[in-house]
C-alpha cells in the first residue's frame, strides 16, 4: 500500500524564460508570522524556497529572473506550510519525540551532496539553518504519520472498501459496444417498400451474403425502379447508452454476422422506411474483479481521502492549542510584494 504524504512544500513549476537578462533581486524583509514564539520572516521563506528550488530545479537556481518568478508565485503557500511545520514541531516537542543527529546528518548529506558547506554557502544558508530545516521536516513527517495517517488508516476497514467497490461498479459499468450497419429501403408507398424489403430478406435467407455484397446487389436492383431507393449506412460503432432505443430494440436480438428481419421505422423526415440491420460485432468488457490489486487501490484512495479530512482538523487543533493568532496574517497588506526585480 502506497500513501501520499501531506506535502510540506508543494510549489508550482517554473515557466521557461529564455535569454532573459539577469536583474537584481530585491527583498522586502519583514516578520510575516509568529508561531509558538518564533518569528517567520520573508528571508526565512526565501531560504526555504531557495533550498527547494536548488533540489527540484537546479538549472534555475542561479537565475534571479527565475527565482523572482518562482518566489512571487509561491511565497504565500510556502509561508502557510512553514506555519504548519512550526506547529507540528511544537506538538512533537511536547511529546518529546527523539530525532537523532545521525538521522539529520544522513538527510543533509543526501540533500546537499558530499560538499555540504560549499553547497549551503551558494544558497546563503548556514549549516545550523539547514539542520533546523531537516529537523523540522523529519518531525513533521513523523508527527503527520502519527496524528493523521495512522488515524486515517484505522478508519478505513473492510466494509468501507467493499462499499467503495460497489460504488466503483456503479460508476464504471462494463462497457458494451456494437458494430453494425443498416440497409434502409424506401418505397413510393409503404406497401411497395415492404414488398421490396421482403424480397431483400428472401435473398439473404436463400444465400447468406456478406453485408457489402448484399448492399451492392440491392442497390443495383433498386436502380431499375425509380419508386424504390436503397441506402447503406457507414459502420456504426456505438457504446452503451449512446445506442438509440430504436436500433437497440433490433440489434440486441441479433448475434454477430446475422441480419434482422425488415423493420418498419419512421425516419427523421417522417417518412416510412424499412430497415435491415446487420450486426458485425458485439463486445462486453468484463466487470472489474474484487482482487488484491483492486482492494489495494480502493484502500489507498479511501485512506488518502480520509487524510484530506484529518489533516485540516489536526492543524486547526494545533492552531488552537498553541494560540496561533490567525489575525496576525491579516496584518500583511493584501498588495504586499516581498520580492522585486530591478
Amino acid at each position: 500500500m502506497k500513501l501520499k504524504l501531506i506535502p510540506f512544500l508543494l510549489l508550482l513549476p517554473l515557466l521557461a524564460i529564455a535569454n532573459e537578462p539577469q536583474g537584481e533581486l530585491v527583498v522586502q524583509n519583514r516578520i510575516l508570522a509568529t508561531v509558538n514564539g518564533k518569528n517567520i520572516t520573508v528571508m526565512d521563506v526565501m531560504k526555504k524556497m531557495d533550498v527547494y528550488l536548488a533540489r527540484a530545479y537546479p538549472e534555475y537556481a542561479k537565475s534571479n529572473t527565475h527565482r523572482y518568478q518562482f518566489f512571487s508565485q509561491n511565497w504565500k503557500r510556502t509561508l502557510n506550510q512553514m506555519i504548519d511545520n512550526e506547529l507540528i514541531v511544537a506538538d512533537a516537542e511536547r511529546l518529546e519525540m527523539k530525532i537523532t543527529d545521525a538521522d539529520i546528518r544522513e538527510i543533509i548529506h543526501e540533500r546537499f551532496g558530499p560538499n555540504v558547506i560549499a553547497t549551503l554557502d551558494e544558497l546563503g544558508v548556514t549549516y545550523d539553518e539547514a539542520r533546523t530545516m531537516i529537523h523540522h521536516e523529519i518531525a513533521s513527517q513523523r508527527m503527520t504519520w502519527y496524528r493523521v495517517h495512522s488515524k486515517a488508516m484505522h478508519k478505513v476497514g473492510p466494509q468501507s472498501i467493499k462499499n467503495a467497490f460497489e460504488e466503483h461498479i456503479v460508476n464504471n459499468p462494463p462497457k458494451e459496444e456494437w458494430k453494425y450497419q443498416v440497409i434502409s429501403i424506401r418505397g413510393k408507398t409503404e406497401q411497395l417498400g415492404n414488398i421490396y424489403a421482403q424480397k431483400a430478406i428472401a435473398v439473404i435467407k436463400n444465400e447468406p451474403l456478406p453485408f457489402e455484397e448484399l448492399a451492392k446487389l440491392l442497390k443495383e436492383q433498386s436502380s431499375e425502379d425509380e419508386n424504390i431507393s436503397v441506402t447503406v449506412s457507414d459502420e456504426y460503432c456505438v457504446e452503451g447508452k449512446a445506442l438509440s432505443d430504436s436500433h437497440k430494440a433490433v440489434i440486441c436480438s441479433l448475434t454477430p454476422g446475422t441480419y434482422s428481419e425488415p423493420t418498419l421505422q419512421v425516419s427523421r423526415d417522417k417518412s416510412a422506411v424499412h430497415r435491415i440491420f446487420y450486426l458485425k460485432e458485439h463486445s462486453v468488457s468484463p466487470p472489474p474483479k474484487f482482487d488484491a490489486a483492486m482492494i489495494d487501490n480502493l484502500q489507498d484512495d479511501l485512506i488518502q481521502k480520509q487524510i484530506e479530512v484529518e489533516y485540516p482538523q489536526y492543524m486547526a487543533k494545533l492552531r488552537k492549542q498553541f494560540n496561533f493568532d490567525e489575525k496576525s496574517l491579516e496584518a500583511i497588506p493584501t498588495d504586499f510584494q516581498p520580492f522585486s526585480l530591478l
